[in-house]
């Protein structure tokens, strides 16, 4: 009876330290995966942006959200067609390309703001909307109908970013 006691009393230690180093595993990943969303640094390919200059007129407004430094590289084929997949499931029942929709059309949107601005409004809509006069007045100028969240991840984003601008004018 005590070797069973015994038996059971090191199995439920060995037990809490294996816890112990897992729940410590997860902490660590966990941290290191909040520090790189923190830190708000991607590199997103250009066709039109060669640099990270923007053109004449483009806003500089970053909007609010995880995107802080969007850096612009050549244009990855393979995020493109993942993005235009994202672009006609998730957006292209309020937005197209050309023309207004339910939300106003999207080709000429890179002209007009910064990648971060519309990378934020993909992934952080309902900070955007209350936070940013310009959406503020998008929202009123489309019927008071806001943009819904659509729970689109930063990667997701990126590829609709990235979609978006291969078909940009």
């Amino acid at each position: 009876m005590i070797l069973i006691n015994n038996w059971k009393s090191q199995t439920i230690k060995n037990n809490q330290q294996v816890m112990k180093k897992i729940f410590i595993a997860i902490a660590f990943v966990i941290i290191a995966f909040g520090f790189f969303q923190l830190t708000g640094n991607y590199t997103v390919s250009s066709k039109i942006l060669n640099t990270c200059e923007l053109p004449q007129g483009h806003s500089k407004d970053k909007g609010v959200g995880p995107f802080k430094n969007v850096k612009l590289a050549p244009i990855n084929e393979e995020k493109v067609k993942k993005g235009q997949i994202l672009f006609n499931n998730q957006c292209a029942l309020c937005h197209e390309l050309d023309k207004v929709k339910v939300g106003p059309a999207l080709r000429t949107e890179l002209k007009d703001n910064s990648p971060e601005f519309i990378l934020n409004m993909i992934v952080n809509t309902k900070e955007m909307e209350k936070r940013n006069s310009d959406i503020k007045g998008l929202v009123k100028e489309y019927k008071k109908l806001p943009m819904p969240d659509q729970n689109i991840s930063q990667k997701d984003a990126l590829s609709i970013f990235e979609y978006l601008r291969s078909v940009a004018k």
